[in-house]
């Protein structure tokens, strides 16, 4: 122990993506009287002390040993710190202040408060006169304070048992990629204490899948017969049909996340679509967006059938759907709908990545994953779409393969709202 005139500190912050500068900046008065160690993580800040992003275990352990005092987030270094023997001061990362996903920190630090395991702040105002009433103090943990460590392979082996009910995605074998991916992005635990808004959500299959994990979860189309079908299905899934260019009626950052999957190329404006989803978004909240991609095989989407060669689609799809049905979905644009595309949008756009990010950026969002599917999507969807039952299992067996193989066809992106 060094004299309480100059203290050595050891300051972690963790290894998360979250800067924790509210601590880092109260960090910084204790530099000049004390000889101070900052693990700083993600941040950017520059401190009048040795400092270094990350560091190695091993070091990490030395350093503590070696500290008079411990300052840390409220996170794993607290118990760390806590079996050699000390006391650390700990400051919790808050949700509120963009610190964090959720407030686990929070609940932990007090339940540790009230055990006097650990010296908690709350005003990092008072964290240099806490500091150096904590090295007065010389608090120490005294034997049998925690329980024993568990066994490392126990640990692994009950997480194995956990991961098994919970790591199957019920997309996982369905021919249309975007579906897996979304609802591996979607069913994260730091999701789970907020609802999930699914827009153009069609017949309800992904929003009732997001549903079963417990989360609350409502859906919105713009096309009635989706939602009849929707409702009829799940019942218990609230589904509103919501017109094009219509705001979207749900208060400002009320979801967790939101999907648009294969929506945006049908929307009227993508733009003011992705500004409505920013909206209905909380801070730090994740929005999956899939689109089509531009790629080598982009003319053969059936999806422009429709607008290129009109006679020719209008003879096919009564053909197989019938004329009465090619009327409702393709003449009667009652609900703003040339099929499931705005009147006015005249194409199904195939989007370009680099575009794509950049507009999504000016909405408002920041990109946490690029990925994709497929490359003979086109060549092997249009048929399929006309194809007798057994045929189109084939073709979507193939869909499927193809989708696994490769990745142009198709564009994948998680966002997350900035939080500023």
């Amino acid at each position: 122990m060094h004299t309480l005139d100059r203290l050595d500190i050891v300051v972690t912050v963790g290894m998360g993506r979250w800067p924790f500068d509210r601590l880092l900046e109260a960090v910084a008065p204790l530099c000049t009287e004390h000889n101070v160690f900052v693990q700083t993580g993600s941040s950017t800040m520059t401190l009048p002390c040795e400092q270094r992003a990350y560091v190695t275990p091993d070091e990490l352990n030395r350093r503590l040993e070696r500290a008079d005092v411990v300052v840390t987030h409220a996170g794993n270094t607290v118990r760390l710190v806590q079996r050699m023997g000390k006391v650390p001061v700990a400051v919790a990362r808050e949700r509120a202040r963009g610190e964090m996903a959720d407030d686990h920190q929070v609940t932990f630090l007090r339940s540790e408060e009230i055990s006097s395991r650990v010296r908690a702040v709350w005003d990092v105002g008072t964290l240099g006169s806490v500091v150096t009433q904590h090295a007065r103090s010389r608090a120490v943990l005294p034997p049998g304070a925690l329980a024993p460590a568990a066994d490392p392979r126990g640990v692994g082996e009950t997480l194995d048992r956990l991961w098994s009910t919970v790591r199957d995605n019920p997309f996982r074998d369905h021919p249309t990629r975007r579906y897996a991916y979304a609802y591996e992005q979607l069913s994260a635990p730091d999701l789970h204490d907020g609802p999930h808004l699914d827009i153009g959500c069609g017949n309800g299959d992904f929003a009732a899948s997001i549903a079963s994990t417990g989360r609350a979860c409502r859906g919105v189309d713009a096309h009635a017969g989706y939602l009849s079908r929707a409702r009829e299905q799940y019942p218990h899934l609230p589904v509103t049909q919501v017109a094009q260019n219509e705001r979207l009626p749900f208060a400002d950052g009320l979801f967790a996340s939101v999907s648009l999957l294969d929506v945006l190329e049908h929307c009227a404006d993508d733009e003011r679509m992705l500004r409505e989803a920013h909206r209905v978004l909380r801070p730090g909240g994740r929005l999956v967006l899939t689109v089509p991609a531009r790629h080598p095989f982009t003319f053969l989407d059936p999806d422009n059938a429709k607008f290129r060669i009109p006679r020719v689609h209008r003879l096919v799809y009564s053909a197989r759907f019938g004329a009465a049905t090619y009327h409702e979905r393709f003449v009667d644009p009652a609900d703003g709908l040339i099929g499931d595309i705005a009147l006015e949008r005249g194409e199904h756009t195939n989007y370009v990545k680099d575009t794509l990010v950049e507009t999504v950026q000016a909405c408002g969002f920041s990109v946490r994953d690029v990925s994709g599917a497929n490359l003979f999507w086109r060549l092997l969807h249009g048929p399929s779409l006309l194809a007798g039952r057994r045929l189109a299992g084939a073709l979507d067996r193939a869909i499927l393969l193809d989708g696994r193989l490769f990745d142009r066809a198709n564009l994948f992106l998680t966002l997350e709202k900035d939080r500023t």
